[in-house]
Protein backbone atom coordinates (compact mmCIF):
# COMPACT_ATOMS: atom_id res chain seq x y z
CA UNK A 1 0.00 0.00 0.00
CA UNK A 2 2.85 2.41 0.84
CA UNK A 3 4.50 1.70 -2.52
CA UNK A 4 1.23 2.53 -4.26
CA UNK A 5 1.05 5.82 -2.38
CA UNK A 6 4.64 6.69 -3.39
CA UNK A 7 3.89 5.71 -6.99
CA UNK A 8 0.78 7.92 -7.21
CA UNK A 9 2.64 10.89 -5.73
CA UNK A 10 5.45 10.53 -8.26
CA UNK A 11 2.87 10.10 -10.99
CA UNK A 12 1.54 13.60 -10.35
CA UNK A 13 4.98 15.03 -11.05
CA UNK A 14 5.59 13.05 -14.23
CA UNK A 15 2.24 13.73 -15.94
CA UNK A 16 2.74 17.34 -16.98
CA UNK A 17 -0.22 17.87 -19.27
CA UNK A 18 -2.94 16.44 -17.05
CA UNK A 19 -1.75 15.41 -13.62
CA UNK A 20 -3.65 12.87 -11.61
CA UNK A 21 -6.00 14.82 -9.38
CA UNK A 22 -5.82 12.46 -6.42
CA UNK A 23 -3.41 9.79 -5.25
CA UNK A 24 -4.23 6.16 -5.76
CA UNK A 25 -4.61 5.72 -2.02
CA UNK A 26 -5.52 8.87 -0.14
CA UNK A 27 -4.80 9.14 3.56
CA UNK A 28 -8.50 8.34 3.95
CA UNK A 29 -8.94 5.22 1.86
CA UNK A 30 -11.21 5.49 -1.16
CA UNK A 31 -13.30 2.51 -0.09
CA UNK A 32 -14.67 4.46 2.86
CA UNK A 33 -18.16 5.76 2.30
CA UNK A 34 -17.85 9.37 1.16
CA UNK A 35 -21.53 10.14 0.58
CA UNK A 36 -23.00 12.51 3.15
CA UNK A 37 -26.54 12.15 4.47
CA UNK A 38 -28.87 13.87 1.99
CA UNK A 39 -30.97 16.77 3.33
CA UNK A 40 -34.24 14.95 2.57
CA UNK A 41 -33.27 11.73 4.37
CA UNK A 42 -36.36 10.61 6.29
CA UNK A 43 -35.73 9.36 9.80
CA UNK A 44 -38.69 7.35 11.04
CA UNK A 45 -39.60 3.98 12.46
CA UNK A 46 -40.26 2.86 8.88
CA UNK A 47 -36.54 3.02 8.14
CA UNK A 48 -34.01 1.66 10.61
CA UNK A 49 -30.92 -0.52 10.37
CA UNK A 50 -30.76 -3.38 12.90
CA UNK A 51 -27.61 -3.30 15.03
CA UNK A 52 -27.12 -7.05 15.05
CA UNK A 53 -24.90 -9.10 12.71
CA UNK A 54 -26.78 -9.92 9.50
CA UNK A 55 -26.01 -11.58 6.18
CA UNK A 56 -24.27 -8.56 4.66
CA UNK A 57 -22.27 -5.51 5.78
CA UNK A 58 -24.19 -2.74 7.57
CA UNK A 59 -23.29 0.68 8.92
CA UNK A 60 -22.86 -0.91 12.37
CA UNK A 61 -20.75 -3.94 11.45
CA UNK A 62 -18.75 -2.23 8.65
CA UNK A 63 -18.70 1.53 9.42
CA UNK A 64 -15.58 1.88 7.25
CA UNK A 65 -17.71 0.86 4.24
CA UNK A 66 -21.20 2.22 4.94
CA UNK A 67 -22.17 5.50 6.62
CA UNK A 68 -24.82 5.56 9.34
CA UNK A 69 -28.36 5.65 7.98
CA UNK A 70 -27.59 3.75 4.77
CA UNK A 71 -28.56 0.21 3.82
CA UNK A 72 -25.72 -0.18 1.32
CA UNK A 73 -22.90 2.23 0.52
CA UNK A 74 -24.52 5.51 -0.54
CA UNK A 75 -28.07 4.14 -0.87
CA UNK A 76 -30.74 4.45 1.85
CA UNK A 77 -33.64 2.15 2.64
CA UNK A 78 -35.85 5.02 1.54
CA UNK A 79 -34.36 5.07 -1.95
CA UNK A 80 -34.76 1.32 -2.36
CA UNK A 81 -38.41 1.60 -1.30
CA UNK A 82 -39.01 4.48 -3.70
CA UNK A 83 -37.67 2.31 -6.52
CA UNK A 84 -40.15 -0.42 -5.61
CA UNK A 85 -42.94 2.16 -5.47
CA UNK A 86 -41.98 3.45 -8.92
CA UNK A 87 -41.87 -0.02 -10.45
CA UNK A 88 -45.29 -0.98 -9.08
CA UNK A 89 -46.75 2.29 -10.36
CA UNK A 90 -45.30 1.74 -13.84
CA UNK A 91 -46.60 -1.81 -14.08
CA UNK A 92 -50.04 -0.93 -12.71
CA UNK A 93 -50.34 1.89 -15.24
CA UNK A 94 -50.14 -0.48 -18.20
CA UNK A 95 -53.52 -0.23 -19.94
CA UNK A 96 -53.19 -3.77 -21.25
CA UNK A 97 -53.46 -5.00 -17.67
CA UNK A 98 -56.04 -2.56 -16.32
CA UNK A 99 -58.40 -3.84 -13.61
CA UNK A 100 -56.11 -6.74 -12.77
CA UNK A 101 -54.20 -7.63 -9.65
CA UNK A 102 -50.42 -7.44 -10.04
CA UNK A 103 -48.05 -10.06 -8.63
CA UNK A 104 -44.40 -9.15 -9.15
CA UNK A 105 -41.70 -11.76 -8.54
CA UNK A 106 -38.05 -10.64 -8.65
CA UNK A 107 -35.61 -13.43 -7.67
CA UNK A 108 -32.08 -13.01 -6.39
CA UNK A 109 -29.30 -14.94 -8.07
CA UNK A 110 -28.38 -18.36 -6.71
CA UNK A 111 -24.89 -19.60 -5.99
CA UNK A 112 -22.99 -21.05 -8.93
CA UNK A 113 -20.34 -23.75 -8.62
CA UNK A 114 -17.21 -24.25 -10.74
CA UNK A 115 -16.83 -27.83 -9.43
CA UNK A 116 -18.02 -29.95 -6.53
CA UNK A 117 -18.38 -27.71 -3.45
CA UNK A 118 -16.20 -24.99 -5.02
CA UNK A 119 -18.36 -21.89 -5.61
CA UNK A 120 -17.73 -19.02 -7.95
CA UNK A 121 -17.63 -15.60 -6.33
CA UNK A 122 -21.30 -14.78 -5.77
CA UNK A 123 -22.73 -11.98 -7.87
CA UNK A 124 -26.23 -10.71 -7.06
CA UNK A 125 -28.91 -10.31 -9.73
CA UNK A 126 -28.78 -6.61 -10.62
CA UNK A 127 -32.55 -6.09 -10.83
CA UNK A 128 -33.09 -7.70 -7.42
CA UNK A 129 -30.28 -5.67 -5.82
CA UNK A 130 -31.62 -2.45 -7.40
CA UNK A 131 -34.98 -2.98 -5.68
CA UNK A 132 -33.84 -4.34 -2.32
CA UNK A 133 -30.15 -3.76 -1.53
CA UNK A 134 -30.08 -7.40 -0.46
CA UNK A 135 -26.84 -9.29 -1.14
CA UNK A 136 -27.96 -12.77 -0.04
CA UNK A 137 -28.29 -15.58 -2.60
CA UNK A 138 -31.60 -17.25 -3.47
CA UNK A 139 -33.75 -14.57 -1.83
CA UNK A 140 -37.00 -13.53 -3.57
CA UNK A 141 -38.88 -10.24 -3.63
CA UNK A 142 -42.64 -10.48 -4.16
CA UNK A 143 -44.91 -7.46 -4.46
CA UNK A 144 -48.69 -7.83 -4.58
CA UNK A 145 -51.07 -5.07 -5.61
CA UNK A 146 -54.81 -5.71 -5.63
CA UNK A 147 -56.91 -4.46 -8.52
CA UNK A 148 -59.11 -2.69 -5.99
CA UNK A 149 -56.51 -0.61 -4.15
CA UNK A 150 -53.59 1.74 -4.67
CA UNK A 151 -51.26 0.21 -2.08
CA UNK A 152 -49.17 -2.91 -2.43
CA UNK A 153 -47.60 -5.42 -0.08
CA UNK A 154 -43.92 -6.28 -0.27
CA UNK A 155 -42.61 -9.64 0.92
CA UNK A 156 -39.00 -10.82 0.95
CA UNK A 157 -38.15 -14.51 1.15
CA UNK A 158 -34.76 -15.28 2.69
CA UNK A 159 -32.98 -18.29 4.15
CA UNK A 160 -33.87 -18.68 7.79
CA UNK A 161 -31.17 -18.67 10.47
CA UNK A 162 -29.35 -22.02 10.62
CA UNK A 163 -26.40 -22.46 12.96
CA UNK A 164 -24.95 -25.38 11.02
CA UNK A 165 -25.11 -23.62 7.64
CA UNK A 166 -23.77 -20.40 9.16
CA UNK A 167 -20.83 -22.30 10.63
CA UNK A 168 -19.68 -22.98 7.07
CA UNK A 169 -20.99 -20.00 5.09
CA UNK A 170 -21.18 -17.08 7.52
CA UNK A 171 -24.11 -15.17 9.04
CA UNK A 172 -27.59 -15.09 7.55
CA UNK A 173 -30.05 -12.28 8.11
CA UNK A 174 -33.05 -14.52 8.83
CA UNK A 175 -36.74 -13.66 8.72
CA UNK A 176 -36.91 -11.98 12.14
CA UNK A 177 -34.63 -9.16 10.96
CA UNK A 178 -34.99 -9.14 7.15
CA UNK A 179 -38.26 -7.18 7.11
CA UNK A 180 -36.72 -4.32 9.06
CA UNK A 181 -33.36 -4.41 7.29
CA UNK A 182 -34.82 -4.26 3.80
CA UNK A 183 -37.81 -2.07 4.73
CA UNK A 184 -40.46 -4.46 3.41
CA UNK A 185 -43.82 -5.43 4.88
CA UNK A 186 -43.08 -9.10 5.55
CA UNK A 187 -40.21 -11.58 5.59
CA UNK A 188 -40.74 -15.31 5.10
CA UNK A 189 -38.53 -18.40 4.71
CA UNK A 190 -37.49 -19.27 1.15
CA UNK A 191 -38.88 -22.77 1.65
CA UNK A 192 -42.40 -21.30 1.91
CA UNK A 193 -42.28 -19.56 -1.48
CA UNK A 194 -43.83 -22.35 -3.58
CA UNK A 195 -46.98 -22.60 -1.46
CA UNK A 196 -47.16 -18.82 -1.11
CA UNK A 197 -47.05 -18.04 -4.82
CA UNK A 198 -49.58 -20.75 -5.64
CA UNK A 199 -51.99 -19.42 -3.01
CA UNK A 200 -51.58 -15.77 -4.02
CA UNK A 201 -52.09 -16.48 -7.71
CA UNK A 202 -55.12 -18.70 -7.11
CA UNK A 203 -56.85 -16.03 -5.00
CA UNK A 204 -56.10 -13.10 -7.32
CA UNK A 205 -58.59 -13.04 -10.18
CA UNK A 206 -57.87 -11.77 -12.78
CA UNK A 207 -54.14 -11.23 -12.32
CA UNK A 208 -50.90 -10.56 -14.16
CA UNK A 209 -47.75 -12.27 -12.92
CA UNK A 210 -44.65 -10.17 -13.63
CA UNK A 211 -41.67 -12.50 -13.83
CA UNK A 212 -38.51 -12.93 -15.94
CA UNK A 213 -39.50 -16.16 -17.63
CA UNK A 214 -36.67 -16.21 -20.18
CA UNK A 215 -33.24 -16.88 -18.63
CA UNK A 216 -34.61 -16.85 -15.05
CA UNK A 217 -32.08 -15.59 -12.47
CA UNK A 218 -32.80 -18.52 -10.15
CA UNK A 219 -33.86 -21.76 -11.89
CA UNK A 220 -34.53 -23.32 -8.47
CA UNK A 221 -37.86 -21.48 -8.19
CA UNK A 222 -38.75 -21.47 -11.87
CA UNK A 223 -40.95 -24.55 -11.76
CA UNK A 224 -42.90 -23.18 -8.78
CA UNK A 225 -43.65 -19.98 -10.68
CA UNK A 226 -44.54 -21.84 -13.85
CA UNK A 227 -46.88 -24.13 -11.92
CA UNK A 228 -48.84 -21.16 -10.62
CA UNK A 229 -49.42 -20.03 -14.21
CA UNK A 230 -51.48 -23.09 -15.07
CA UNK A 231 -54.53 -21.26 -13.82
CA UNK A 232 -56.43 -19.72 -16.71
CA UNK A 233 -57.04 -16.32 -15.12
CA UNK A 234 -53.32 -15.42 -14.92
CA UNK A 235 -51.31 -13.57 -17.57
CA UNK A 236 -47.51 -13.71 -17.69
CA UNK A 237 -45.53 -10.51 -18.36
CA UNK A 238 -41.87 -9.54 -18.05
CA UNK A 239 -40.96 -6.56 -15.80
CA UNK A 240 -37.39 -6.24 -17.11
CA UNK A 241 -38.12 -3.55 -19.69
CA UNK A 242 -39.57 -1.27 -17.02
CA UNK A 243 -36.72 -1.97 -14.62
CA UNK A 244 -34.14 -1.17 -17.28
CA UNK A 245 -35.87 2.10 -18.11
CA UNK A 246 -35.53 3.01 -14.44
CA UNK A 247 -31.96 1.78 -14.02
CA UNK A 248 -30.56 3.54 -17.08
CA UNK A 249 -31.11 6.95 -15.40
CA UNK A 250 -28.82 7.13 -12.39
CA UNK A 251 -29.96 8.79 -9.15
CA UNK A 252 -27.60 11.31 -7.47
CA UNK A 253 -26.50 8.56 -5.08
CA UNK A 254 -25.78 6.21 -7.97
CA UNK A 255 -23.77 8.92 -9.73
CA UNK A 256 -21.52 9.15 -6.67
CA UNK A 257 -21.03 5.38 -6.70
CA UNK A 258 -20.20 5.51 -10.41
CA UNK A 259 -17.64 8.23 -9.75
CA UNK A 260 -16.02 6.05 -7.09
CA UNK A 261 -15.77 2.90 -9.21
CA UNK A 262 -14.54 4.89 -12.21
CA UNK A 263 -11.83 6.51 -10.11
CA UNK A 264 -10.70 3.10 -8.85
CA UNK A 265 -10.69 1.67 -12.37
CA UNK A 266 -8.74 4.66 -13.69
CA UNK A 267 -6.04 4.38 -11.03
CA UNK A 268 -5.78 0.62 -11.59
CA UNK A 269 -5.15 1.27 -15.27
CA UNK A 270 -2.48 3.85 -14.45
CA UNK A 271 -0.79 1.30 -12.21
CA UNK A 272 -0.88 -1.30 -14.99
CA UNK A 273 0.81 1.17 -17.35
CA UNK A 274 3.54 1.82 -14.81
CA UNK A 275 4.15 -1.92 -14.36
CA UNK A 276 4.51 -2.58 -18.11
CA UNK A 277 7.98 -3.46 -19.43
CA UNK A 278 9.38 -5.71 -22.16
CA UNK A 279 9.49 -9.28 -20.90
CA UNK A 280 6.62 -8.83 -18.44
CA UNK A 281 3.73 -11.22 -19.11
CA UNK A 282 0.24 -10.13 -20.04
CA UNK A 283 -0.87 -12.10 -16.99
CA UNK A 284 1.40 -9.97 -14.80
CA UNK A 285 -0.22 -6.78 -16.05
CA UNK A 286 -3.61 -8.40 -15.43
CA UNK A 287 -2.53 -9.07 -11.83
CA UNK A 288 -1.58 -5.41 -11.39
CA UNK A 289 -5.06 -4.41 -12.58
CA UNK A 290 -6.75 -6.76 -10.12
CA UNK A 291 -4.52 -5.69 -7.26
CA UNK A 292 -5.11 -2.02 -8.01
CA UNK A 293 -8.89 -2.49 -8.08
CA UNK A 294 -9.05 -4.40 -4.80
CA UNK A 295 -6.55 -2.13 -3.03
CA UNK A 296 -8.63 0.85 -4.10
CA UNK A 297 -11.84 -0.54 -2.59
CA UNK A 298 -13.44 -2.58 -5.37
CA UNK A 299 -14.75 -6.10 -4.75
CA UNK A 300 -12.94 -7.30 -7.87
CA UNK A 301 -12.60 -6.56 -11.56
CA UNK A 302 -15.76 -5.81 -13.47
CA UNK A 303 -15.06 -8.53 -16.07
CA UNK A 304 -12.16 -10.70 -17.31
CA UNK A 305 -9.60 -8.14 -18.46
CA UNK A 306 -8.31 -7.94 -22.02
CA UNK A 307 -4.51 -7.59 -21.88
CA UNK A 308 -3.41 -7.95 -25.50
CA UNK A 309 0.11 -7.25 -26.66
CA UNK A 310 1.14 -6.68 -30.28
CA UNK A 311 -0.97 -8.35 -32.99
CA UNK A 312 -3.14 -10.09 -30.36
CA UNK A 313 -4.86 -6.73 -29.84
CA UNK A 314 -6.54 -7.20 -33.22
CA UNK A 315 -8.66 -9.88 -31.51
CA UNK A 316 -11.24 -7.67 -29.78
CA UNK A 317 -12.09 -9.99 -26.89
CA UNK A 318 -8.70 -11.64 -26.38
CA UNK A 319 -8.62 -12.79 -22.74
CA UNK A 320 -6.00 -15.57 -22.74
CA UNK A 321 -3.44 -13.01 -21.44
CA UNK A 322 -0.66 -15.61 -21.54
CA UNK A 323 2.05 -14.12 -23.75
CA UNK A 324 5.19 -12.14 -22.92
CA UNK A 325 5.30 -8.49 -23.92
CA UNK A 326 7.84 -7.52 -26.56
CA UNK A 327 9.66 -4.24 -27.02
CA UNK A 328 8.24 -2.30 -29.95
CA UNK A 329 4.71 -3.64 -29.48
CA UNK A 330 1.63 -1.79 -28.28
CA UNK A 331 -0.40 -3.17 -25.38
CA UNK A 332 -4.20 -2.84 -25.45
CA UNK A 333 -5.94 -3.22 -22.09
CA UNK A 334 -9.69 -3.27 -21.48
CA UNK A 335 -10.55 -3.57 -17.78
CA UNK A 336 -12.77 -2.18 -15.04
CA UNK A 337 -13.67 -2.44 -11.39
CA UNK A 338 -16.83 -3.42 -9.53
CA UNK A 339 -17.59 -1.51 -6.33
CA UNK A 340 -20.91 -2.19 -4.57
CA UNK A 341 -22.03 -3.83 -7.85
CA UNK A 342 -21.46 -0.61 -9.86
CA UNK A 343 -18.95 -1.00 -12.68
CA UNK A 344 -16.34 0.95 -14.57
CA UNK A 345 -15.14 0.00 -18.05
CA UNK A 346 -11.93 1.54 -19.40
CA UNK A 347 -9.67 0.83 -22.38
CA UNK A 348 -6.22 2.22 -22.96
CA UNK A 349 -3.39 1.41 -25.35
CA UNK A 350 0.27 2.12 -24.66
CA UNK A 351 3.76 1.17 -25.91
CA UNK A 352 5.43 -1.71 -24.07
CA UNK A 353 8.81 0.03 -24.30
CA UNK A 354 7.42 3.36 -23.05
CA UNK A 355 7.78 5.19 -26.37
CA UNK A 356 5.38 5.25 -29.34
CA UNK A 357 6.94 4.68 -32.74
CA UNK A 358 6.14 7.17 -35.49
CA UNK A 359 3.39 5.06 -37.06
CA UNK A 360 1.99 3.88 -33.73
CA UNK A 361 1.65 7.50 -32.65
CA UNK A 362 -0.15 8.41 -35.89
CA UNK A 363 -2.78 5.73 -35.31
CA UNK A 364 -3.06 6.39 -31.57
CA UNK A 365 -3.56 10.15 -31.92
CA UNK A 366 -6.06 9.52 -34.70
CA UNK A 367 -8.20 7.36 -32.39
CA UNK A 368 -7.76 9.85 -29.52
CA UNK A 369 -8.90 12.75 -31.73
CA UNK A 370 -11.99 10.80 -32.78
CA UNK A 371 -12.80 9.87 -29.18
CA UNK A 372 -12.57 13.46 -27.95
CA UNK A 373 -14.84 14.64 -30.76
CA UNK A 374 -17.41 11.93 -29.99
CA UNK A 375 -17.56 13.05 -26.35
CA UNK A 376 -18.16 16.61 -27.56
CA UNK A 377 -20.96 15.39 -29.84
CA UNK A 378 -22.65 13.71 -26.86
CA UNK A 379 -22.92 17.11 -25.19
CA UNK A 380 -23.74 19.16 -28.26
CA UNK A 381 -26.44 16.96 -29.81
CA UNK A 382 -27.33 14.28 -27.21
CA UNK A 383 -27.73 11.71 -29.98
CA UNK A 384 -28.81 8.09 -29.67
CA UNK A 385 -25.84 5.77 -29.26
CA UNK A 386 -26.52 4.26 -32.69
CA UNK A 387 -26.06 7.71 -34.21
CA UNK A 388 -22.85 8.13 -32.23
CA UNK A 389 -21.63 4.94 -33.89
CA UNK A 390 -22.38 6.45 -37.31
CA UNK A 391 -20.38 9.54 -36.32
CA UNK A 392 -17.48 7.31 -35.30
CA UNK A 393 -17.39 5.50 -38.65
CA UNK A 394 -17.41 8.80 -40.57
CA UNK A 395 -14.74 10.37 -38.36
CA UNK A 396 -12.48 7.31 -38.44
CA UNK A 397 -12.85 7.00 -42.21
CA UNK A 398 -12.06 10.68 -42.79
CA UNK A 399 -8.98 10.69 -40.56
CA UNK A 400 -7.67 7.40 -41.96
CA UNK A 401 -8.08 8.85 -45.43
CA UNK A 402 -6.23 12.03 -44.47
CA UNK A 403 -3.30 9.95 -43.19
CA UNK A 404 -3.17 7.94 -46.40
CA UNK A 405 -4.14 4.72 -44.66
CA UNK A 406 -7.39 4.44 -46.63
CA UNK A 407 -7.61 5.40 -50.34
CA UNK A 408 -8.90 8.86 -51.28
CA UNK A 409 -10.70 7.82 -54.48
CA UNK A 410 -13.75 6.21 -52.81
CA UNK A 411 -17.20 7.60 -52.06
CA UNK A 412 -18.48 8.30 -48.56
CA UNK A 413 -20.47 5.07 -48.26
CA UNK A 414 -17.48 2.92 -49.18
CA UNK A 415 -15.32 4.95 -46.80
CA UNK A 416 -17.73 4.30 -43.91
CA UNK A 417 -17.76 0.60 -44.82
CA UNK A 418 -13.97 0.40 -44.72
CA UNK A 419 -13.89 2.24 -41.39
CA UNK A 420 -16.47 -0.19 -39.97
CA UNK A 421 -14.31 -3.12 -41.10
CA UNK A 422 -11.43 -1.68 -39.05
CA UNK A 423 -13.68 -1.05 -36.01
CA UNK A 424 -16.47 -3.65 -36.13
CA UNK A 425 -17.75 -3.12 -32.56
CA UNK A 426 -20.24 -0.52 -31.33
CA UNK A 427 -18.80 2.71 -30.00
CA UNK A 428 -20.91 2.86 -26.83
CA UNK A 429 -23.06 1.02 -24.34
CA UNK A 430 -24.85 1.94 -21.11
CA UNK A 431 -22.96 1.37 -17.87
CA UNK A 432 -24.06 0.85 -14.27
CA UNK A 433 -24.96 -2.21 -12.21
CA UNK A 434 -24.00 -4.28 -15.25
CA UNK A 435 -21.07 -3.59 -17.57
CA UNK A 436 -23.35 -3.79 -20.61
CA UNK A 437 -26.14 -2.22 -18.59
CA UNK A 438 -29.89 -2.19 -19.28
CA UNK A 439 -29.78 -3.97 -22.68
CA UNK A 440 -33.55 -3.60 -23.09
CA UNK A 441 -33.10 0.18 -23.45
CA UNK A 442 -32.45 0.44 -27.15
CA UNK A 443 -29.46 2.38 -28.41
CA UNK A 444 -31.65 4.26 -30.84
CA UNK A 445 -33.17 6.50 -28.11
CA UNK A 446 -31.46 9.88 -27.47
CA UNK A 447 -29.19 9.99 -24.42
CA UNK A 448 -30.57 11.77 -21.35
CA UNK A 449 -29.12 13.41 -18.28
CA UNK A 450 -28.29 10.79 -15.67
CA UNK A 451 -27.18 8.14 -18.16
CA UNK A 452 -23.63 6.81 -17.96
CA UNK A 453 -22.26 5.56 -21.27
CA UNK A 454 -18.93 4.41 -22.64
CA UNK A 455 -17.19 6.08 -25.59
CA UNK A 456 -14.76 3.60 -27.14
CA UNK A 457 -13.59 4.03 -30.74
CA UNK A 458 -10.88 1.67 -31.92
CA UNK A 459 -8.83 0.47 -34.87
CA UNK A 460 -7.88 -3.18 -35.41
CA UNK A 461 -5.53 -4.03 -38.28
CA UNK A 462 -4.51 -7.66 -38.71
CA UNK A 463 -1.01 -8.61 -39.78
CA UNK A 464 -2.32 -10.07 -43.05
CA UNK A 465 -4.47 -7.04 -43.99
CA UNK A 466 -2.97 -6.06 -47.33
CA UNK A 467 -5.45 -3.21 -47.81
CA UNK A 468 -3.48 -1.17 -45.27
CA UNK A 469 0.15 0.01 -45.60
CA UNK A 470 2.51 -2.54 -44.04
CA UNK A 471 3.84 -0.17 -41.38
CA UNK A 472 0.36 0.03 -39.80
CA UNK A 473 -0.39 -3.71 -39.71
CA UNK A 474 -0.54 -5.96 -36.67
CA UNK A 475 -1.96 -3.28 -34.40
CA UNK A 476 -5.03 -2.91 -32.18
CA UNK A 477 -5.87 0.40 -30.49
CA UNK A 478 -8.90 1.27 -28.36
CA UNK A 479 -9.47 4.26 -26.08
CA UNK A 480 -12.53 4.02 -23.82
CA UNK A 481 -13.86 6.37 -21.16
CA UNK A 482 -17.01 6.33 -19.02
CA UNK A 483 -19.11 9.45 -19.50
CA UNK A 484 -21.99 10.87 -17.43
CA UNK A 485 -24.60 12.75 -19.43
CA UNK A 486 -25.53 15.98 -17.65
CA UNK A 487 -27.67 19.03 -18.38
CA UNK A 488 -24.42 20.77 -19.37
CA UNK A 489 -21.22 19.31 -20.78
CA UNK A 490 -20.62 15.57 -20.50
CA UNK A 491 -18.59 14.58 -17.44
CA UNK A 492 -15.80 12.08 -18.10
CA UNK A 493 -15.80 9.96 -14.94
CA UNK A 494 -12.54 8.24 -15.89
CA UNK A 495 -10.58 11.43 -16.58
CA UNK A 496 -7.86 10.53 -14.04
CA UNK A 497 -6.75 7.68 -16.32
CA UNK A 498 -4.00 9.13 -18.50
CA UNK A 499 -4.40 9.04 -22.29
CA UNK A 500 -2.29 11.86 -23.74
CA UNK A 501 0.84 10.58 -25.47
CA UNK A 502 3.27 12.54 -23.28
CA UNK A 503 1.54 11.44 -20.05
CA UNK A 504 1.56 7.79 -21.10
CA UNK A 505 5.23 7.90 -22.04
CA UNK A 506 6.02 9.52 -18.69
CA UNK A 507 4.72 6.60 -16.59
CA UNK A 508 5.04 3.37 -18.60
CA UNK A 509 7.62 1.11 -16.97
CA UNK A 510 8.20 3.29 -13.92
CA UNK A 511 6.95 0.71 -11.37
CA UNK A 512 8.16 -2.81 -10.68
CA UNK A 513 5.69 -5.64 -10.30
Amino acid sequence: MHSLRRFSLSLRIRCSKKPIKQGFCKERARYLSTVENPPNLISSSQFSIPKCIVGQPTCYTHPHMISEGYLTCGITQQEYKERRDTLVSKLAAETEHAHKSHIIVIPAARKQYMSDKIPYVFRQNSDFFYLTGCLEPSAILVMIKSALGDVYTSVIFVHEKDSHAELWEGPRTGCAVAGTLFAVDEARPVEHFSNFILRIVSTSKPAVLWYQNDSPPNPDIHEAVRSSLRQSHVTLADPQKYLHQMRVIKSPAEVELMKETCYIGAQSMNLAMACTKPGVSEHGVCAALEYGARAGGAEHGAFPAVVAGGPRAAHIHYVANNQLLASGDLLLVDAGSQRWLYNSDISRTWPVSGKFSKHQRILYELVLTVQKRLIEILGEHRPPLDQLFDHMCRLLGTHLQQEGILPRNIDSNELIGKAYRLCPHHVSHYLGLDVHDTPLVRRRVPVQSGMVVTVEPGIYIRQDDTSVPVEFRGVGIRIEDDVLITDGDPLVLTDTCVKEVEDIENIVGKQNL
